[in-house]
């Protein structure tokens, strides 16, 4: 029901499901299932179900046509002679309307909308957003209200709203709600979002603009009506045919359609709208315990009546409202009276500016309904903490987001909270709004005292390593000093501020560790959230970019000093866990920092040992097989190139001394003629031993001699298998079997050694993930387990079959061997990824020849019981098929029944097929073939095609990569024989047997490697420290350069020159526009002043007798002229000047009256007094339970009684007990908190309904000095030791009481009495007692603190006050 009559387009319908399936925002199927049937449980519509016709033929009185009403409506039993109503005609039933929307055209244009009915709770819709749509619970909630027909706003002011909206929402994580529609307001907000996709590129959607909108209201609404919801729903905007409707704006994310049962009247959704906001509020703000509510604002532009309706409410539920100044219509009016006292917003004030911004519609306007307005605005006027207004023409304005974030900030500072309770309330907003600006401006004031907590509240335990945190040393126990600045950068990138950590990280000292530990930390949190995938795809991002600072930094230092920027490499860092700068690149996995040249320098060095880097590898291999070579220069050694360095630099030294005569070198260093003598004692000469010691310990060596060591043990193991393996072990097997030991050690030794203090756990962990460990440890398991075979008789053939399996897995060990060379490594690299795709591809081919070979089987053989038979068959036959040996049993042509078995009972032949009575296959011979045929297509051509783009694709991936992988991979190579023992297998037993004597036996220390982590003195470190922050300035100097430079940077220069330009001219002409009306206002005030003067001059003459010739003119100024009609003469003025000064009740004059469905009469400011006359003034009667009376006629009884505070705009006994003054008795009981009388203190009572601490008082009966409330709070026997003290009370006040129940016939007076207690008295103790067994109660009993902190109603908190006053305490 209730569907436009314009036509689904199939084809549209065909390009919305397209897009869809191409969009993030597509649900899956499973997804759109679970969707639907939780709508269809939880989510209803509207539908009317009592046709009568309305003004026109064929039209029902809800709107719609009477084709678009069910069968059952058209002649109801239970409704005849009704007439119809909207609340009880119209039921509500499951919704038809619901899934994803799509609008066509470029861009992110899908949403998510749903139809629901008036009357839904808020609990699900919010369910609804959060769970079934998975929208983050926002951080803020704007509500944008105002003028839903398009209107025109300055250009500059539109541009800074759109900016402001989307900045704050952006920013913040806000949801902005709108009214949906294609028209007004939502339409500036529609294309703020669409501007900000189209700038950032951003297809995601990633602003929330969530349109409630009323259904029946809706044009072109058909597509969007499916039992089964529309996954997507295709919507023109069809903006030329929509008459009196609304079309949905485009650019809106989600919809909630709210359906009341009519057609055509707009409005049906600012009640759900309301409470659904409400419910929003009251929800906590993210994961905080603290009672931090999420916060909402509404922001006004332009707007008529229904905008003022809902400001007024928005702030009577204490929300705080933007208005923007140049709008137009209502928020220009409220614009222009803010900031006024409440006297000077008058009705000929309202009338003025609502004829000045609405024009033309103000002469629609009624006198009443200006009376109602002007109403609301008082009221609005009269709440400024939660009124801001943005004027773009002041000079110190900022942005609109500023201005919706500091009206937050507005009204959380003048809560009940204060100090230091309030300031944190709002830095945790702050911080969850991601605002630092706000923070500083608005919080970090001079006026707030911040408290800094302890220290230990503020040290991280999050870091790379749990166990080893920033600053942790954990190898001596002890806390070393703590870097602030990486404490800082470490909690900002656990709190995903990206802009608080890069400029922790530009402060920080250890900035290259930091960069690399943000990376590893990052990588790992984008792992852990996979499920998350834009927020792991963002992480990635930043990972990468702090991997980009990390190679920055070293890129400067390795410029400047390449053996510092070594050293930085290798140094323990104490603020990260113990580790190093190269071992957090690899645990990060930063490829690109270890390809770096200068990581590489280091392996290499690493890898050659004491070796000289460019030693030619055939010169290595010559000396490896005779050594004595190395004493006659053949073979190059690093420390005779220092040595010929230094030697060089001194000749230079010597040169220059000689030819200046200088000796100022000379006295920190001995004689330059003695060149040995400038050489360090690092660098002496090496000797014959140390030399000899050098070439066999260098990595580079101990690799090479352990190559032709595997391929020995190759050789000898393929002699084994081939030539020599005897029942009787032989004594090459014998070596064979002593070989494998060696390397079984070798193995153990290295899951043990763990020079970097990783523990036994991880190290294992590390040993396992790698893959050839996992190879190592296959070949040596089935190594072992044919071995075992092989000695035993029965199983010895099957103990040789397994080594010579085994023989394989040792070949395949051979690629590690081979990652060292820069040919062959990233060859081997590309194999391993084409493996993983070669296990993906046999998973799909093992499904087609399954499928065929079974159907093969089924068709040809009868019965086949013979499991081997079975599987050459099903699995064997299809496989070699692909490689091009064709079956001859599917054709009759090639059967030959002597090469098969009929019965199957010949076990080396084939079970013959199904036979017919010639002894020949009755197989369909046509079948066999056609399937054959397909299966050759889809194996040969589409899998083997599909295999061959796999590894092209993965190659061309691969290839541009290989050299930066290869480098990463090589480090484990290089440090796997940086500390492996000098001897090849088998002779490294012997240097397994020296290192288990030494640790076991000795008890001695591991040797330690300073190659890959070394410890500097502290002196030395902080040098090298400083050094790095120097080089990280000119990283920093360098980037900022570059990026000033670049196109687009310029770009945004200029058009940010541009953009200030103009906002200074146009802030220039408004500011001119506002000091002229100004001028010309200050001018009229000396007019009226002038006229003034001469005029008594005037009369002073007269008064002496004085007469001239001619009439006197008339002076009267503007002002008075204007109020001529309202104030005819001065005495009235002053009266009505002294009127002003006095208080107006304001509470009861609110226009809700509780518990009660019609408001009151607005009675405004100036018309409150009984002397003043109001004409049109004519107030509902209301007598508490009985029928209401909206003709303002009253008993003649009632007329005798007035309201001494003036009219309320209400008449009647209302709430209240009788006519009149209802007394009632408010006793103060307050005592001293302690003998030295350090506080006053009262004794409170909790209201849960009002949430307010009120005081035990009530009405009083006629008979009785105390309230029946404080009988029933307190029993009997307190309350009648309390009767006894009444001749010790004090009268604090008397009088009336601003209540919201006051009517022009009952009001509210109260008598508030103090009673003071002595602590020490039996009372006391009862009171106290009592007090405690209301805890859990709903009336809390309390002893309070006399403050105004207290929240309590205004006229309590007046009289403790004036109890504060009475015991000469501060309030």
């Amino acid at each position: 029901m209730g569907e436009s009559l314009l036509l689904e387009p199939s084809l549209a319908q065909t390009l919305a499901v397209s897009a869809a399936k191409t969009s993030k925002l597509s649900l899956s199927s499973s997804t759109q299932r679970s969707l639907a049937a939780w709508i269809k449980d939880n989510i209803r519509k509207k539908e009317c179900c009592f046709y009568v016709d309305g003004d026109s033929q064929g039209i029902c009185k809800c709107g719609y046509q009477r084709i678009h009403h069910v069968d059952d409506s058209i002649k109801p039993e239970n409704y005849l002679g009704e007439t119809w109503d909207r609340h009880r005609h119209v039921q509500e039933v499951p919704t038809d309307a619901y899934g994803d929307i799509w609008f066509g055209g470029l861009g992110q244009k899908i949403g998510k909308y749903v139809r629901v009915s008036s009357d839904t709770s808020p609990d699900l819709l919010y369910q609804l957003l959060t769970e079934q749509w998975k929208l983050p619970p926002p951080n803020l909630l704007i509500s944008v209200t105002g003028g839903a027909k398009n209107f025109y706003m300055k250009p500059h002011l539109t541009a800074l709203f759109r900016r402001g909206l989307i900045k704050v929402a952006q920013t913040t994580g806000a949801w902005i709600i709108t009214g949906g529609t294609h028209a007004g307001v939502m339409k500036h907000v529609g294309r703020a979002v669409r501007e900000y996709v189209l700038s950032s590129g951003s297809m995601e959607g990633q602003i929330v603009a969530i349109g409630v909108a009323t259904w029946g209201a809706i044009h072109n609404r058909r597509p969007l009506v499916h039992l089964e919801g529309r996954f997507p729903a295709h919507y023109s905007l069809d903006m030329q045919s929509q008459g009196h409707l609304s079309c949905l704006d485009n650019n809106h994310s989600h919809f909630l359609l709210v359906d009341d049962g009519t057609h055509g009247r707009y409005g049906v959704e600012i009640e759900l709208r309301s409470r659904l906001e409400r419910l929003i509020s009251q929800q906590p703000l993210g994961n905080r315990e603290s009672g931090v509510r999420i916060p909402v604002v509404c922001v006004v532009l332009n707007g008529g009546p229904g905008t003022l309706s809902t400001i007024y409410g928005a702030m009577l539920n204490r929300t705080p409202c933007v208005i923007l100044e140049g709008s137009g219509r209502l928020a220009d009016v409220v614009a222009h009276v803010a900031g006024l006292p409440v006297t000077k917003v008058t009705l000929s004030v309202i009338h003025q500016l609502m004829k000045r911004f609405f024009g033309s519609e103000y002469d629609s306007f009624t006198e009443l309904k200006i009376i109602e307005w002007t109403k609301k605005i008082q009221d609005i006027v009269r709440m400024p903490q939660l009124l801001t207004v943005f004027r773009m023409s002041e000079d110190n304005h900022g942005d609109v987001d500023v201005a919706i974030l500091q009206a937050l900030l507005k009204v959380n500072r003048s809560s009940e909270s204060v100090g230091m309770e309030r300031w944190e309330r709002q830095l945790e907003l702050a911080v969850a709004w991601n605002r630092v600006d706000i923070a500083k401006t608005d919080i970090f004031t001079e006026d707030s005292q911040w408290k800094l907590p302890p220290k230990e509240q503020l040290e991280l335990q999050a870091s790379p390593d749990p166990d080893r945190g920033p600053g942790r040393d954990s190898e001596r126990g002890e806390e070393t000093f703590r870097d602030p600045g990486g404490d800082l950068f470490l909690w900002a990138i656990l709190q995903n501020k990206k802009e608080l950590a890069e400029i922790a990280w530009e402060q920080s000292r250890d900035c290259m560790s930091a960069a690399l530990a943000a990376s590893k930390i990052l990588k790992k949190l984008a792992e852990e959230g996979a499920e998350e995938e834009d927020e792991a795809e963002e992480m990635r991002e930043l990972a990468k970019h702090y991997e980009r600072h990390a190679i920055g930094v070293f890129s400067e230092c390795h410029c400047c000093d390449e053996e510092r920027a070594q050293r930085l490499l290798i140094r323990v860092s104490s603020s990260w866990g113990q580790t190093t700068c190269l071992r957090l690149a690899l645990e990060a996995d930063d490829k690109s920092f270890v390809a770096h040249s200068g990581v590489q320098a280091l392996l290499t060095q690493i890898w050659c040992g004491e070796l000289a880097a460019d030693n030619p590898l055939w010169r290595v291999l010559l000396c490896m097989l005779f050594f004595p070579l190395i004493y006659t220069g053949f073979l190059g050694f690093r420390r005779d190139e220092s040595i010929q360095r230094e030697a060089e630099r001194s000749a230079e030294l010597l040169t220059m001394e000689s030819l200046t005569g200088s000796q100022a070198c000379t006295r920190r260093k001995p004689p330059v003629h003695d060149l040995l003598a400038r050489i360090p004692l690092g660098l002496k000469p090496l000797t014959v031993s140390t030399r000899l010691v050098s070439l066999f310990t260098s990595p580079q060596v101990k690799f090479y001699w352990n190559i032709l060591s595997y391929f020995s043990f190759l050789l000898l193991f393929s002699v084994v298998l081939m030539i020599d393996f005897q029942a009787t072990p032989s004594w090459r097997e014998g070596l064979l079997y002593v070989w494998l030991i060696s390397l079984v050690c070798e193995e153990i030794r290295q899951l043990f050694h763990d020079p970097d203090g990783f523990g036994f756990r991880k190290k294992a962990d590390m040993y396992i993930n790698d893959m050839w460990n996992i190879l190592d440890f296959l070949s040596i398991l089935l190594f072992l387990i044919g071995l075992a075979f092989r000695l035993t008789t029965r199983l010895f053939y099957a103990g040789k079959v397994i080594l010579c399996i085994d023989f394989i897995i040792f070949c395949l060990r051979l690629m590690a061997i081979f990652i060292i060379s820069k040919t062959l490594g990233p060859k081997i690299i590309i194999v391993r990824r084409m493996m993983l795709d070669m296990f993906f591809f046999m998973f799909l081919l093992s499904i087609w020849v399954v499928a065929y070979g079974v159907a093969k089987q089924g068709i040809l053989i009868h019965n086949e019981d013979r499991l081997d038979w079975i599987v050459r068959g099903v699995v064997y036959e299809p496989y070699l098929i692909i490689f091009g040996k064709m079956p001859s049993n599917i054709d009759n042509a090639l059967f030959d029944i002597k090469a098969c078995s009929v019965n199957g009972t010949e076990p080396q032949k084939p079970k013959c097929p199904i036979l017919n009575e010639d002894k020949m296959p009755a197989f369909p011979e046509w079948l066999t073939i056609i399937l054959l045929c397909v299966y050759l297509l889809f194996a040969n051509i589409l899998l083997l095609n599909l295999l061959i783009a796999i590894f092209n694709y993965t190659f061309q991936e691969v290839q541009d990569n290989t050299d930066t992988i290869w480098k990463f991979q090589r480090y484990e190579l290089i440090k796997e024989y940086h500390s492996r023992p000098a001897a090849p297998p088998p002779l490294i037993l012997l240097s397994h047997i020296f290192l288990f004597v030494r640790r076991r036996v000795l008890q001695r220390p591991p040797n330690s490697y300073r190659a890959f982590k070394e410890e500097l003195p502290e002196v030395e470190e902080e040098e090298l420290l400083s050094w790095e922050s120097l080089m990280k300035d000119n990283y920093l100097l360098s980037r900022r350069q570059q990026q000033s430079q670049s196109m687009e940077q310029r770009t945004t220069d200029t058009a940010d020159k541009v953009s200030n330009m103009a906002e200074l001219l146009q802030r220039e002409e408004a500011t001119g526009s506002v000091a002229l009306v100004k001028r010309l206002t200050r001018l009229e005030e000396q007019v009226s002043q002038s006229a003034r003067a001469l005029q008594w001059i005037m009369d002073t003459l007269k008064a002496q007798g004085l007469h001239s010739k001619e009439e006197a003119p008339q002076l009267a100024s503007p002002g008075k002229l204007k109020r001529s009609e309202s104030e005819p003469n001065e005495p009235h003025r002053q009266e009505k000047s002294e009127r002003e000064k006095t208080f107006y009740h304001v509470n009861a004059r609110r226009l809700d009256y509780p518990d009660s469905t019609i408001p009151r009469f607005p009675v405004v400011e100036e018309k409150v007094p009984w002397e003043v006359d109001f004409i049109l003034y004519n107030p509902p009667v209301l007598n508490g339970d009985s029928q209401e009376q909206i003709d303002g006629s009253q008993p003649d009884s009632v007329k005798s009684y007035r309201n001494p505070g003036g009219r309320t705009g209400m008449k009647g006994r209302g709430a209240l007990s009788c006519l009149g003054p209802n007394l009632i008795l408010d006793p103060v009981l307050t005592r001293w908190k302690d003998s030295e009388r350090s506080a006053l203190e009262f004794l409170a009572v909790w209201d849960q309904e009002d949430g307010l601490w009120t005081l035990p008082g009530g009405p009083v009966q006629s008979d009785e000095p105390l309230p029946d409330r404080l009988l029933r709070i307190m029993g009997q026997k307190i309350y009648d030791t309390i009767k006894t003290k009444m001749v010790e009370v004090t009268k604090v006040h008397e009088g009336y009481v601003d209540d919201i129940r006051n009517t022009d016939d009952a009001w509210v007076e109260t008598t508030v009495l103090n009673i003071h207690l002595d602590r020490r008295s039996l009372l006391m103790v009862d009171i106290n007692h009592m007090a405690e067994n209301t805890l859990g109660c709903v009336e809390l009993v309390q002893w309070m603190e006399v403050s105004s902190r207290t929240r309590m109603a205004s006229y309590q908190r007046d009289a403790l006050r004036r109890v504060a006053e009475l015991h000469q305490r501060t309030f």
